[in-house]
């Protein structure tokens, strides 16, 4: 994937991104949110309160599995573009055609994620296909079509899959990185290379991220989060490994990067000591959910 299609998509994760300019991006062929803009759309609008959509949900992940077990981040906004903090969300899911096929699902905010407030909430996502994502906030309401994905249609490394073994830039060896890290003050976590630790038949934690090139709200924060959890807690033998993004000054992806053939930034996975995926996460690094993956992988 070159620059250009990276950051089309990293853009997807941005919360400052209007919900327009998301279905946009998704292509040309992504069909409307029901209601939305689209002028057959029924008159009745389910659960939805009455009038136009006023606000924007932004889903805070690249793809949404159904397996996925820990609940949906999302940011919420105004078309203004105009955060709507600690409010009381309900979230239902709807075909495109306007039937609600779950909720409501009760959304809780939280402002533990280094970037700003996020919803978190619990979805039922048992079948792959675009679904319509729709964040009620009293008598306002906003939509997102989502794509929900199984593992095999995932353009992503999953649970279960070999973790690719490579060369990552270290403090003794930068493989030609121009910054090993570029958080400032540099993280912890660049004192062994990914193939090495694999190849020792070490658990792995391992972040790829680029705070200084962020093109999200979320990867700045996710180095210092991850770092945070790594330093806080006893975690035996597993290696942390933080990967930077680009090579350069945010225009060349890195040999790692491309290797694992990732769509988006940030991305945390968790390897066990067999070299298989245990888990992964995207977008925001919330303290709990690093914890849980790295005691997870302590008995994989």
């Amino acid at each position: 994937m070159d620059r250009r299609a990276f950051l089309k998509s990293t853009a997807l994760l941005a919360g400052t991104v209007p919900a327009a300019a998301l279905l946009a991006a998704c292509g040309d062929d992504a069909p409307p949110a029901a209601g939305a803009s689209d002028p057959a759309a029924p008159p009745d609008n389910g659960p939805l309160p009455d009038g136009p959509a006023s606000l924007a949900p932004v889903i805070a992940s690249f793809e949404l599995l159904t397996t996925l077990d820990r609940p949906v981040p999302f940011g919420l906004r105004t078309l203004q573009n105009e955060e709507v903090p600690d409010a009381d969300v309900e979230v239902y899911l709807r075909d495109l055609a306007g039937e609600v096929l779950g909720g409501p699902f009760p959304a809780t905010y939280t402002e533990e994620t280094g970037a700003g407030g996020l919803y978190l909430v619990e979805l039922e996502l048992s079948q792959p296909g675009q679904v319509e994502f729709v964040a009620v906030a009293g008598d306002r309401y906003g939509t997102q079509a989502v794509n929900v994905v199984t593992p095999e249609q995932s353009q992503a490394p999953v649970a279960g899959d070999e973790a690719t073994s490579v060369a990552t830039p270290t403090l003794k060896k930068d493989l030609g990185v121009a910054e090993v890290c570029t958080q400032d003050p540099p993280c912890g976590m660049h004192k062994v290379s990914l193939d090495t630790a694999l190849e020792a038949g070490k658990p792995v934690m391992v972040l790829f991220a680029t705070p200084a090139y962020c093109q999200t709200a979320v990867c700045g924060p996710a180095v210092g989060t991850v770092d945070d959890v790594r330093t806080g807690g006893d975690w035996g033998e597993t290696t942390w490994i933080h990967v930077e993004i680009y090579s350069d000054a945010g225009q060349t992806l890195t040999d790692a990067v491309k290797a694992w053939e990732l769509p988006t930034e940030p991305w945390l996975f968790s390897i066990g000591k067999d070299g298989k995926i245990v888990d992964r996460l995207d977008g925001p690094m919330l303290p709990d959910t690093v914890e849980q993956m790295a005691t997870q992988l302590q008995s994989a």
